[in-house]
C-alpha cells in the first residue's frame, strides 16, 4: 500500500494572504512587521501545542509591549484561522482526482488545535484517510519524531510513503527517514513528481 502525504500550508491551502496578514496586524495593535516576527517567534511551539492559544497570544502580546483580553485573543485566532483557509484549486483537484483513483491519501501538517479543527471540517478532509496535526503528536516538522509517528498511525513503512510539502527543511527531514519526498511548487509539477512514483489521478 502506497500513501500520498499532503502537507498542508502552502500546498493544499495558499500561504497566508496578504490582506488576512494585514487584518491579523491590525488586530494585534503593532506594525506589521512587528507582529509577524513576533507571530512566528513561537508558531512551532503552538504548532507543537507546547502553548495554547492564550499562552501563544500572550507571547505576541509581550513581544509588541502589549496585553491582550479574552475577547482580543478569541478574535485574533478566529482570524489567523481564517488566513488559512484559502484553498489552491490545482491542489484540490489532484486530491480530488487521486481519490477517485482510490489512491491512499494522508495529510500531516504543522498546525495548531483551532487550525486543525477547521481543515477537519472541511470538505476536501473527506479524501484523506488520515488527517495528523502536529498539535495532536506534540511534535512538529521537520523533527524526525513527527514523521515516525505519523509513519506508525499509517502502519507504513518509509519506502510505502510519497511526501509533498512546499517547505525545503521539511522535505529534508523525511527525506532523511527515507520517505520518498518532494517538494512542492505548484499542483502541475506535483502531478509530474507524483507520476515519476507511478502514482497518478483517474
Amino acid at each position: 500500500m502506497i500513501w500520498v502525504l499532503f502537507d498542508y500550508g502552502g500546498v493544499i491551502c495558499e500561504p497566508q494572504p496578504e490582506a488576512d496578514r494585514a487584518r491579523l496586524a491590525r488586530a494585534s495593535g503593532a506594525p506589521a512587521a512587528d507582529f509577524q516576527a513576533a507571530y512566528w517567534r513561537y508558531r512551532l511551539d503552538y504548532d507543537r501545542a507546547a502553548l495554547d492559544v492564550t499562552a501563544y497570544w500572550q507571547r505576541v502580546a509581550a513581544d509588541l509591549g502589549r496585553s491582550y483580553t479574552d475577547a482580543e485573543i478569541a478574535e485574533l485566532s478566529r482570524l489567523d484561522t481564517a488566513s488559512w483557509l484559502t484553498l489552491q484549486p490545482g491542489t484540490v483537484d489532484l486530491i480530488t482526482g487521486l481519490a477517485a483513483a482510490g489512491q491512499c491519501l494522508a495529510l500531516l501538517s504543522n498546525a495548531p488545535a483551532d487550525v486543525a479543527r477547521a481543515v477537519q471540517d472541511l470538505p476536501l478532509a473527506d479524501h484523506f484517510q488520515h488527517l495528523v496535526f502536529s498539535c495532536a503528536l506534540k511534535s512538529a516538522k521537520p523533527d524526525p519524531e513527527c514523521f515516525r509517528a505519523t509513519l506508525a498511525l499509517l502502519d507504513a513503512s518509509p519506502g510505502d510513503v510519497v511526501f509533498l510539502d512546499d517547505r525545503a527543511d521539511n522535505v529534508a527531514g523525511a527525506a532523511a527517514l527515507g520517505i520518498r519526498s518532494v517538494q512542492f511548487t505548484g499542483a502541475a509539477a506535483a502531478r509530474h513528481d507524483l507520476a515519476r512514483h507511478g502514482i497518478a489521478p483517474g
